[in-house]
């Protein structure tokens, strides 16, 4: 499906005289990375805009995206079975931030998973392995930008905007908890 789109959207921009013909691999490539990236964040703003909570699934996936791409984790065999899934935690994660509330629970689960983002990142993917710089510094960035995510979710909690704090600890646990298969599979392979 994505494919596709990168495709339709090179083939425009060729037929608009904005990229030469030659170069049609090189965009149809870029484009697909771009819809990728953004798709998680279109996927939650569709999901926020039927469930009516548009405010709560944008401060929710964008903990989780930025983290995620220096962090890893879980990645799905095939496309299908990635959206399908995606769509599923997207709404059930959006859901939960009308009925989780602000308190020690969430705090000692939140904490939990900055921990465990931290210690663990990066998570390595089958597609492409990092070297060793790469994963420095990929842990680096997930270390800052956990802080910073909670330094901003204290904040919020300062001026009471509960619902926000709430939605950024989802995302920061979602983040965490698709490492969770792959951290297993990893403990798995060693001890075989």
């Amino acid at each position: 499906m994505i494919e596709r789109c990168a495709d339709a959207v090179t083939d425009w921009l060729i037929s608009h005289y904005a990229v030469e013909e030659q170069d049609r691999e090189l965009y149809v490539y870029a484009v697909y990375s771009f819809l990728m990236t953004i798709s998680p964040l279109l996927l939650s703003l569709i999901f926020g805009i039927m469930m009516g909570m548009v405010m709560q699934s944008i401060i929710l996936i964008i903990p989780f995206m930025v983290i995620r791409k220096y962090s890893g984790g879980f990645h799905a065999k095939n496309a299908w079975s990635c959206l399908i899934c995606s769509c599923l935690l997207l709404i059930l994660c959006i859901s939960m931030t009308s009925y989780i509330k602000c308190g020690f629970g969430l705090t000692t689960v939140t904490v939990m998973a900055l921990g465990s983002l931290m210690v663990c990142s990066p998570v390595d993917s089958e597609n492409r392995r990092l070297e060793l710089h790469e994963k420095k510094r990929y842990k680096y960035m997930t270390i800052v930008l956990v802080f910073a995510f909670e330094l901003l979710s204290a904040a919020l909690y300062l001026f009471h905007m509960y619902t926000y704090v709430v939605c950024i600890s989802i995302g920061i646990i979602l983040a965490a908890g698709l490492q969770i298969p792959c951290i297993f599979h990893l403990f798995k392979v060693k001890s075989d």
